[in-house]
């Protein structure tokens, strides 16, 4: 499963895909730069798009609600 989620109607968040590249004006208010300087305080090392192979299988592992990509556009 991905991590645990506080979201009330999810059981987890699943990333096998993060980070972003700011490509116009509406980037000003980027949910996912909001919320990562909010928890994690360093955006800067999550500004790089990358994939996580190893994250794929991770909802396989046990029949769960997942909330996809949330920082996804």
């Amino acid at each position: 499963m991905g991590a645990k989620s506080n979201i009330e109607w999810t059981e987890a968040t699943w990333n096998p895909v993060t980070g972003c590249t700011k490509i116009s004006a509406g980037c000003a208010n980027c949910y996912a730069e909001v919320l990562t300087r909010r928890f994690e305080k360093d955006w800067g090392k999550f500004s790089e798009v990358k994939i996580h192979p190893f994250r794929l299988s991770i909802p396989q592992k046990r029949k769960s609600y997942n909330f996809f990509c949330k920082f996804y556009e």
